[in-house]
């Protein structure tokens, strides 16, 4: 009885120790320099407007959205991807003005939404070894400034689409 229950405990143990997460920090200082986030008119995003997504593999990470602790900038602390510890990866962040939709998607369907075009940084997750490797940065970030979508209305499609017609008609008449 004693083995089986060593084995148990030692295939646990051997589990918990294989499927560890990897981690990283969720900021945009990065070894003490400070990649802001602007908006176009050169000003910092506000802190109480900032909202920062994290993704991997295509699915939010971490807590989901979180807002801007100082203008410009944001941290969200260590981030945990389960049973990646050590592995390098692909990390998407999605920064927006939360003025224009609680979730970048739908910032992103709003005309002249405030978004930073998503960024994928590649980075070597922490949280491997024993005891757990520190939590890898963000070093692929490089900020930036917030730009305006300018996601065109079905109205402005449709007229243009009129004019263009309204321009062929009148060219095949002559």
């Amino acid at each position: 009885m004693k083995q089986i229950l060593l084995a148990v405990v030692a295939g646990t143990a051997a589990f918990g120790a294989s499927a560890a997460d990897g981690t990283f920090a969720a900021s945009n200082v990065i070894g003490g320099v400070r990649q802001y986030v602007y908006n176009p008119d050169g000003s910092k995003l506000s802190v109480s407007l900032g909202a920062v997504e994290f993704l991997y593999n295509g699915g939010v990470v971490g807590q989901g959205t979180y807002r801007f602790l100082k203008d410009g900038l944001f941290s969200a602390g260590t981030v945990a991807i389960p049973d990646q510890a050590g592995k390098t990866v692909d990390i998407t962040i999605e920064v927006w003005d939360k003025t224009y939709g609680e979730t970048y998607e739908i910032a992103a369907t709003k005309p002249f939404a405030l978004l930073l075009l998503p960024q994928t940084v590649t980075i070597t997750l922490g949280g491997a070894g024993s005891p757990p490797a520190t939590a890898a940065s963000l070093t692929g970030f490089t900020g930036g400034t917030l730009y305006f979508a300018n996601v065109p209305e079905p109205s402005g499609i449709a007229l243009a689409a009129l004019g263009l017609g309204g321009l062929f008609f009148v060219s095949r008449r002559k």
